[in-house]
């Protein structure tokens, strides 16, 4: 096994994986989706099917402790909510 592929697979992923958690509602599906087809396009190209599932692993366990103890207290607020500091309105 190349731990250092595993590593950088399951570290891309889970970046990706939390940006999803972050975004619109409405743009989160279309990100998804992007995510899964990479995934596939990886499993498919590359003949390092075992590190990839081990990566993707590591990726949705980065991904849960991030929304476990940070998202989960911190929801994505919508446009309306976000408040600018400077501004005179």
């Amino acid at each position: 096994m190349d731990w250092g592929y595993i590593w950088l697979i399951g570290l891309a992923f889970g970046v990706m994986l939390i940006l999803a958690q972050r975004i619109k509602p409405r743009q989160k599906r279309l990100f998804r989706g992007f995510i899964v087809t990479m995934a596939v396009i990886l499993m498919i190209r590359y003949d390092l099917q075992g590190e990839n599932l081990v990566g993707y692993f590591i990726a949705l366990v980065i991904s849960y402790l991030f929304w476990l103890l940070i998202g989960r207290y911190n929801p994505v607020e919508s446009r309306e909510e976000i408040k600018v500091y400077g501004l005179n309105d």
